[in-house]
């Protein structure tokens, strides 16, 4: 390895493993509250909140290896800058592909380390996270009963259930309403006046007093069955005490690349092209989003690499602090740009690969423009020097 690619990476490499410290704890942070709050309703020791956290890292530094590849070339770069040491560079006859190249490959190597952890490693930590947070989801619901809140804890099972208040003589629930197969396209509405919530065994049982329940009828037509009943008992899908069980999500994001092309193929074959299933395309664009963001997202890397480069050697003074500053704005570009990706390609207002890879698109074909015309300017400014010469001093003696 050249002396000045050794010497690029060693200002690169400290301020990405100190970005990418800083990156990951601010966005674990972000999850540690809410996880917190969550685990405080629900009574889970914390053990469980450390193990829940183990989890979350990997997807959290799938996100920070991008961002802290950026913010590292701008700070490495504007220090050179600052110091002048690029300009001594290009006075000694070192071109700028000299600086980029090295650079270059380690934002290439990062995206290949991005991408396998996305492959071997994020699969199997939110496949760990899913299966633990249904757990607690399911330990003692009387600690999270929230008045006027519905209760998304049965929503996977297509239940969503609520009350509006408790009376503080016998502590039933007032007003319950319970929306029942929800994904099925015919909801059924159940409304008590009072319920209680009890155990049996490991299980909790939802009693419910003096109520109706609105169904559709079998044919179909615009009408509504309505049922009265005075006692109803309804089984929750919770436990007392907190077990763990076998469970395997089929979520695209616990899929690794092989298993979503498969699982995307099968979705696709079960739609019927004379009468689509809303409910099957909506699931199958998902797919196909989370499909291609697990290659558009490791080759941000790249992309961020494009466009710091020429960025960081344009930075003069106070190179620091302004590559720091032009980082954060492109992080937030680019991660908008992906949410608007992400949105319009599930909603199918956008193809799911041009969505996925518009961010990448657009910061490097910026990256690109800046650096044809830092090259351009060079060539322009050797051309205007060309019929430059050094001047000639004659020393003259006089003779005698």
């Amino acid at each position: 390895m050249k002396i000045l690619s050794r010497y690029c990476l060693k200002e690169f490499i400290p301020p990405f493993l100190i970005s990418l410290i800083c990156f990951t704890c601010i966005i674990l942070f972000d999850e540690l509250f809410r996880l917190i709050k969550l685990f405080v309703k629900k009574g889970v020791g914390p053990i469980y909140l450390i193990e829940s956290l183990l989890y979350i890292a990997p997807a959290t530094v799938v996100l920070s290896i991008p961002m802290a590849a950026l913010v590292a070339i701008l700070l490495a770069l504007g220090r050179l800058a600052t110091d002048s040491e690029i300009m001594a560079m290009r006075a000694n006859g070192v071109g700028l592909h000299q600086l980029m190249i090295p650079l270059l490959a380690m934002t290439v190597l990062l995206s290949v380390i991005d991408l396998a952890v996305i492959e071997y490693v994020l699969p199997q930590a939110t496949q760990a996270s899913v299966k633990l947070k249904r757990d607690i989801q399911k330990h003692n619901p009387a600690l999270i009963l929230e008045e006027g809140t519905i209760m998304k804890e049965l929503q996977t099972k297509g239940k969503l259930w609520m009350y509006e208040s408790t009376d503080p003589e016998t502590e039933r629930l007032q007003n319950v309403r319970i929306w029942d197969e929800i994904y099925q396209g015919q909801p059924r509405l159940t409304i008590a006046r009072t319920a209680m919530l009890s155990y049996e065994g490991s299980e909790a049982k939802l009693t419910l007093y003096d109520g109706h329940t609105y169904e559709p009828v079998i044919d179909k037509s615009d009408g509504y069955r309505i049922t009265q009943f005075q006692e109803q008992q309804i089984a929750l899908d919770f436990t007392k005490d907190l077990q763990r069980r076998d469970y395997t999500s089929q979520h695209p994001q616990t899929m690794r690349i092989g298993q979503l092309s498969t699982y995307i193929g099968q979705l696709a074959a079960s739609i019927k092209p004379d009468k689509p299933s809303t409910y099957t395309l909506s699931r199958l664009r998902y797919a196909r989003v989370e499909y291609h963001k697990k290659f558009a997202l490791p080759f941000a890397c790249l992309a961020f690499g494009l466009i710091g480069i020429p960025l960081g050697i344009m930075v003069k003074k106070n190179g620091k602090m302004i590559g720091f500053g032009i980082g954060l704005s492109l992080i937030l570009l680019y991660y908008l740009l992906l949410q608007i990706g992400q949105s319009t390609g599930t909603n199918g207002q956008m193809h799911p690969a041009f969505a996925m890879w518009l961010p990448n698109f657009v910061i490097g074909t910026i990256g690109l423009i800046l650096i044809a015309t830092i090259f351009y300017e060079n060539k322009v400014r050797s051309f205007m020097n060309r019929e430059r010469k050094m001047p000639i001093v004659v020393n003259s003696r006089a003779v005698t």
